[in-house]
């Protein structure tokens, strides 16, 4: 079999790919009203574009000029005269009486300016031609060496200009190409930047396109393979050729596999990182501390905050594709494999040292990774003895901003400063909130205590104050609660400040954070009236980006519909006006608008009222580029996990349930399955449809949500009498009975009492007796009786036990077996209806058993 994917340095023109590119030049070259510029980075087939046009357009009326400036002259001269020599060497049998008399000019007027003798000769040719001249001049950054490049740039534009004097010009045009932006190379600010070119960017292939290619390539793929290596190389010219070539050469005669496609690509690119575009692209990341910053933020899902020149040297170095909007990203997974963050931080390393960036992230409150560097410094290193506690202690900062309490109070006891150091007080300040957080709430007053006891005043005097009185509510312990109201209340009258010693600005804030501290307090004694007064005052000293956490406050605080509407208007307006970004968690930052103050103003919005929550849609990217279903089960999710408010997530579930065919909404598979199986899971209608899309379409692994939905829906089947409708949901739940973990086997327990009870209740006898002892084979598991199982509770393994001994040993026990219609797990919901006919819905289990035991209400679920 003849080989087709060689490795050709001109592409022949049956392997050639037309792109958006090649249609720009074509319009270009067929308009001749300004120069293109193409611009893009190296490897990406610009050569061949422009080589390829020539092929395609040149005729005896268009002839065309193919310079490269990789070679450049010594002077501008001689830059010039090899342009005309070129065209003319290159169209000999059109030009040879024009060169004749180019050549004699040049020897009678040897003292002509270079520029007068460049035009003088390009209008000779033009006068003799029929048609066009096109000049493409490649590797045009190679001007960048030299001192003449601003005169190249003048005479073309001089070009385009002259055509008011000379009509003959109107028939020339250029193509330039290069990997830096023309005004890079202009050298004299006082030139007029070079801004009459149209840009032409280079993009990788289209799915299509790459098709095409592939079907010209005669490659026996599968269309799984295809999409496989689509997915390796997004379309990118280069590396879609090699890798193509290399299976060609590997796989001719045998059908490719999608693992083999992956070993291949890793093999190629992922292991040496030595073949093009790959070595170029790491080299100059290396050398390009702006890039490696910009990968670091498209990593971190922020290339929306990159600079346009930050984009633009992207793509010059073959990173993104250009596509004219905010959507950075790296083009395709070679090229971010390679581009590692592991691969970019050894750099760092590398570049800076290890306690350089571990202070250097510090600075700028990136805790992780400022630990990270000083965790891997003391790998094979030790602090010097004059730094040793000022590092330990900005180790224990960085571990309690990132929430490891235990690592920050290790490193925090590591410190040895003594009372005279500036560190000692801000050191037992830290210290105290750190034990706060391990829950060691005396510790913890005692050591801010220590702080308050020096009365100085100042700054960290202060701070100290506002923790104690903090922790003190928090804490629930009456003792502090008099102490915290106090505190808070001589914060707010300047009571113990040394005003010399504090900014004006934070003087502010902490009166802001008392009134909005003794606000919670009197909330809790029900005051509304001096809760509300107190949220007024501290909104009035509130920095902007403190203020959307104060009127969240006085919204609960709020009763009144019209006002709570109100405020929350004001809360939205607070975060679009003053643009207010959200901040990571931080626990000495807690009233600084963070993230979870973002999702519950989206959540309080979103349901309250739809208009509000549309002028917040563009802060759910500092969430994640998600869709807005996927951003609202996020929410959802938040609600359960942080406020334990089951109510306010159904309500988004719903909401999403109800668009799910809305384009809006974008509801994709797993969505679509997670918004349905947490529904299930409270909402008895909801049951079916989920088993449904479970037995269809189940895309995740099995857990206890889906014991409880399936326990739930068969025992209300069996208390219907719908016995055989209930054994089939059974078979559905025991045929995935090999991919549960073993964790959650003991809720298969509640699936088999249910079976035997439906096989009694159908006469089936021999099968209840097999399933009563399978269920006393398992109850007597020794692993089983380790694990623990909401769906069970405390007493319902012991219950289902006695159910199955029922059956097996009729003389301990004369009464039918035990049908015990459903298992409730204590953080279950349920509806319960109490003797004075009051009924509640959607209670957990766990807060009404006892009121069930005592026969105070019963279960009223079906």
């Amino acid at each position: 079999m003849n080989k087709i994917l060689k490795p050709y340095t001109i592409i022949p023109p049956e392997l050639y790919i037309e792109r958006d590119a090649d249609r720009q030049v074509d319009n270009i070259i067929r308009d001749m009203g300004r120069p293109g510029y193409v611009l893009v980075s190296r490897q990406m087939g610009k050569t061949n574009l422009l080589l390829n046009a020539k092929r395609r357009l040149e005729n005896e009326e268009t002839i065309f000029g193919y310079i490269d400036l990789s070679n450049p002259f010594e002077n501008v001269r001689g830059c010039f005269e090899n342009i005309v020599d070129t065209v003319l060497e290159t169209n000999e049998d059109i030009l040879s009486d024009v060169q004749e008399t180019i050549k004699n000019n040049r020897r009678q007027q040897n003292d002509t300016p270079p520029f007068k003798q460049h035009t003088n000769e390009l209008r000779l040719i033009l006068k003799h031609i029929k048609g066009k001249l096109i000049i493409i001049l490649d590797e045009i950054d190679a001007l960048t060496k030299k001192n003449y490049s601003d005169q190249i740039f003048a005479q073309i534009r001089s070009v385009y200009f002259s055509r008011a004097n000379y009509k003959e010009l109107e028939n020339l045009t250029y193509i330039l190409s290069g990997v830096v932006e023309p005004n890079e190379i202009i050298k004299d600010p006082k030139i007029s930047p070079f801004n009459i070119g149209e840009k032409i960017f280079l993009n990788d292939f289209s799915k299509n396109e790459f098709e095409q290619f592939v079907g010209k390539s005669k490659l026996q793929l599968t269309q799984t393979n295809k999409d496989r290596i689509f997915f390796w190389t997004n379309g990118n010219p280069r590396i879609t050729w090699d890798v193509c070539a290399e299976i060609e050469n590997r796989f001719s005669d045998k059908v490719i596999s999608q693992s083999e496609i992956d070993y291949l690509i890793s093999e190629m690119y992922l292991t040496t990182f030595d073949r093009p575009p790959i070595d170029n692209i790491r080299e100059l990341v290396k050398n390009d501390r702006e890039l490696r910053n910009a990968i670091i933020e498209i990593a971190y899902k922020k290339g929306n905050e990159v600079s346009d020149k930050i984009k633009s040297k992207l793509y010059l170095s073959g990173i993104t594709n250009f596509n004219g909007n905010n959507d950075v990203h790296i083009k395709n997974e070679v090229i971010k494999q390679s581009l590692s963050l592991d691969w970019i931080k050894q750099i760092e390393e590398e570049d800076k040292g290890l306690i350089k960036l571990a202070l250097e992230f510090y600075e700028k409150e990136d805790y992780s990774e400022s630990l990270s560097y000083f965790k891997k410094f003391l790998e094979n290193n030790s602090f010097e003895s004059r730094v040793e506690s000022l590092y330990y202690y900005f180790m224990g900062s960085a571990a309690y901003h990132i929430s490891d309490f235990q690592k920050a109070l290790e490193y925090l006891n590591l410190t040895k400063f003594n009372n005279e150091d500036n560190y000692y007080y801000i050191s037992l300040n830290l210290n105290g909130l750190v034990n706060f957080y391990s829950g060691n709430i005396d510790e913890s007053l005692s050591l801010l205590q220590s702080v308050i006891d020096t009365k100085q005043g100042d700054e960290i005097y202060v701070r100290a104050l506002l923790n104690y009185g903090s922790i003190a509510i928090k804490s629930d312990i009456n003792k502090y609660a008099d102490k915290a109201i106090k505190i808070f209340e001589d914060v707010t009258n300047e009571v113990g400040f040394e005003t010399s010693k504090l900014e004006e600005d934070f003087i502010r804030e902490v009166k802001a954070i008392s009134f909005y501290n003794l606000a919670q307090i009197n909330g809790k004694k029900n005051k509304p009236d001096v809760v509300i007064e107190y949220y007024e005052s501290s909104l009035k000293l509130s920095r902007p980006n403190m203020k959307p956490i104060v009127y969240v406050g006085l919204y609960n605080a709020e009763k009144e519909d019209r006002r709570k509407n109100n405020i929350l208007t004001k809360i939205i307006n607070e975060i679009v006006e003053n643009e207010l970004h959200p901040v990571q968690y931080d626990p000495e930052k807690q009233m600084t608008f963070n993230l979870d103050h973002l999702k519950e103003i989206l959540i309080l919005s979103f349901l309250r009222s739809y208009s509000d929550f549309e002028k917040l849609k563009p802060w759910l990217h500092f969430l994640g580029e998600k869709s807005l279903s996927e951003h609202l089960y996020d929410l959802g999710l938040f609600s359960i996990h942080s406020e334990q408010d089951w109510n306010t997530a159904i309500a988004i579930f719903n909401k999403i349930y109800n668009n799910f065919n809305n384009n809006e909404y974008n509801v994709d598979e797993i969505v679509k399955f997670n918004t349905l199986q947490l529904l299930a899971f409270v909402d008895t209608a909801k049951r079916k449809e989920y088993i449904s899309l479970f037995s269809h379409k189940r895309i995740k692994q099995i857990d206890y949500l889906d014991f409880s939905i399936f326990a739930n829906y068969i025992a209300t089947l069996i208390n219907q009498k719908q016995y055989n409708q209930s054994l089939k949901y059974i078979h559905i739940i025991n045929s995935v009975k090999n991919e549960i973990s073993k964790e959650l086997q003991i809720n298969y327990l509640a699936i088999y009492n249910l079976e035997l009870n439906a096989h009694y209740c159908l006469k089936n006898y021999e099968i209840v007796r097999k399933k009563a002892k399978e269920i006393l084979d398992l109850c007597n598991d020794e692993t089983i009786k380790k694990q623990k199982s909401n769906l069970l509770g405390d007493t319902g393994l012991e219950t289902i036990r006695k159910n199955a001994e029922s059956v097996l040993y009729p003389q301990i026990r004369d009464t039918q077996p035990i049908v015990v219609s459903k298992t409730y797990g204590r953080n279950d919901f349920i509806k319960v209806k109490y003797k004075d006919d009051r009924i509640i819905e959607k209670i957990k289990y766990k807060k009404v058993e006892d009121d069930i035991n005592q026969g105070k209400c019963i279960i009223v679920n079906e």
